[in-house]
């Protein structure tokens, strides 16, 4: 019912926003609340883009709006739209698919439109007629790249593995399928630099073999769930029965992981873990598990260490690339052709690819702004 009312409103907004309706200077951007986590940071990154903007002058002025819950940003679309002129452009992050009726009215409206991040072109084909691109990361790459990484370090056809999903949505098959693709031989892994990298005929998997990946149930992007489940998996673990390679889709994960094993009740586990794991990945870009990458078992005290003989690994699409979507709009509004930045033609995609962040990479690129992290 809420959704109905919702698109009957936008419905109502739209016929209020006539076509003699003149184009002001404004431009849109719609985020996240600036608070925590990979979208808190993106959103922050967006607010320092727009304070340049609006600092350089020129003949639009950048305005950011941000939302806690999609009721909220649906309330901030319908207050755009009623104003005396359309947007020059609008850049959005959608708070979720309850937004989608509504920014279905921006494209209806013949109001420039960038999709960041979460997309909606998928759901909508009006909105993926109109928008000039969406962006996202490029989610089979960081599967893809989890796979890659393991590979170099050592991994053979048909080991076990231990995978810890998201959540059920597609972010998170796209991400396992990746992985799966690449040791199969099936998909390439395409770095940040424009890279291919496909895995040696004598390291591909089989689809038999794909069945040594023991996935954990989902941890809904959940430290406390990642610590709960990862419990369940290594209690009664040996050397000889601990899976080497650890597959996690977050970095709280990994946290959440390394939390566990350093309570004194953990001791026991927590030395199977030390002697048997080589690669523990995750996904993200969160400082804190950078700052662990870079602390040794020796020197760290009572903090979280990276153990001595194991990489932790985080394949990192930076949150700081919604940047990117405003200055794209602010290219278009010059005069720029948008489709010479899509990765995928037919559906105006471009994905950005993720760095392989580990102790060595992060160490050579921390201060490149490019590589940027959240807290």
């Amino acid at each position: 019912m809420k959704r109905i009312v919702f698109a009957l409103l936008a419905a109502a907004l739209v016929l209020g926003c006539s076509s003699k309706k003149s184009v002001g200077n404004t431009v849109y951007v719609f985020g996240p609340t600036p608070d925590h986590g990979w979208t808190g940071s993106a959103a922050r990154f967006a607010e320092e883009k727009i304070g340049q903007l609006n600092a350089a002058g020129g003949k639009y002025t950048y305005v950011f709006r941000s939302a806690g819950s999609p009721d909220q940003q649906i309330q901030q679309i319908e207050a755009m739209l009623a104003e005396s002129k359309l947007p020059a452009g609008v850049v959005i992050q959608a708070s979720d698919n309850m937004v989608q009726a509504a920014v279905e009215q921006i494209a209806e409206a013949g109001i420039p439109l960038i999709l960041f991040d979460r997309l909606l072109d998928g759901t909508s084909p009006l909105i993926r007629e109109k928008m000039l691109i969406a962006m996202s990361a490029d989610n089979y790459a960081i599967g893809a790249g989890a796979a890659y990484y393991m590979v170099e370090k050592g991994l053979t056809p048909g080991e076990a593995i231990w995978e810890l999903p998201g959540d059920n949505s597609a972010v998170s098959v796209e991400r396992g399928n990746g992985f799966r693709e690449f040791l199969t031989g099936a998909r390439p892994f395409n770095d940040d630099q424009g890279q291919a990298h496909t895995i040696a005929a004598d390291k591909k998997w089989t689809d038999a073999q794909l069945g040594s990946i023991v996935s954990s149930q989902v941890a809904d992007w959940s430290r406390d769930n990642a610590k709960q489940y990862f419990e369940s998996y290594i209690t009664g673990k040996t050397n000889a029965t601990m899976a080497k390679w650890l597959w996690t889709m977050d970095d709280e994960f990994v946290m959440g992981i390394l939390e566990l094993l350093q309570t004194p009740a953990k001791a026991a586990e927590n030395a199977v873990f030390e002697s048997s794991v080589k690669v523990l990945t995750g996904c993200g870009g969160l400082i804190a598990l950078y700052d662990v990458m870079g602390r040794t078992k020796a020197s760290a005290g009572n903090q979280l260490y990276q153990p001595d003989g194991m990489s932790i690994m985080s394949p990192t699409c930076r949150p700081g690339f919604f940047v990117d979507a405003i200055q794209f709009m602010a290219d278009y509004l010059g005069g720029a052709d948008l489709s010479v930045h899509y990765t995928e033609a037919a559906s105006k995609r471009f994905h950005e690819p993720p760095h392989l962040v580990d102790t060595a990479s992060w160490a050579a690129n921390k201060n490149n702004p490019s590589w940027r992290g959240f807290d």
